[in-house]
């Protein structure tokens, strides 16, 4: 045999011992390597009465009752106690600052709370109505909104604006989570929100 097929075997077999030990050592391995976990992140949504995105409201009247679903997907990679706080403001009303990760300043009017798995999923039907408003001087004035049969008073304007041809609300739902670690809930950075035009 001669030095060039003795040296090709030698390769081969320390090529072969090499993978065996890797293929025992493997268990070991994954025990000691920490591979980077997936993405976590959580979900809030709003679909319109249909369970799509068709038919959200957008014009709407006082008195009439507007049904929503909220939904809300956990993918923590743990499970996760939420928080999901209603608020309503008018067209100057600052809407959660997603530069900042920091809420609305408004108070919340109605509140859901729902303990998830990781991977779950929860959805919820709710429906909401203005109760009153008022329109004078190029201006709307909303006294009341009512959610799931609830009444609340607020005191909102809106001025006419030439521009879009409306009196404009927001409608906005904020997604917090708690933090067992420092024991409160925090803004999780995610909010879903309608634009609203009221009509007389």
């Amino acid at each position: 045999m001669s030095r060039i097929q003795l040296s090709n075997y030698r390769i081969i077999l320390i090529t072969i011992g090499l993978i065996g030990v890797l293929l025992f050592a493997s268990p070991t391995i994954v025990l000691l390597v920490k591979l980077p976990p997936g993405q976590e992140y959580s979900e809030i949504y709003l679909l319109g009465p249909d369970h799509d995105l068709s038919n959200l409201p957008f014009n709407i009247e006082p008195n009439v009752s507007y049904l929503l679903y909220l939904g809300v997907v956990n993918n923590l990679k743990s499970a996760g106690y939420y928080s999901c706080l209603t608020k309503f403001g008018n067209d100057s009303t600052l809407l959660p600052n997603q530069t900042l990760g920091s809420p609305s300043s408004l108070p919340s009017l109605y509140e859901y709370n729902v303990f998830l798995d990781d991977g779950a999923t929860w959805e919820t039907p709710f429906t909401f109505q203005i109760d009153t408003s008022n329109f004078a001087n190029n201006t709307s004035q909303v006294s009341g909104i009512n959610i799931n049969g609830i009444d609340y008073p607020v005191t909102l304007t809106s001025a006419w604006d030439s521009n879009k041809t409306g009196y404009y609300y927001s409608f906005f739902v904020e997604l917090w989570l708690f933090n067992g670690t420092q024991g409160v809930s925090q803004y999780n950075d995610r909010f879903v929100s309608l634009i609203l035009n009221m009509t007389q």
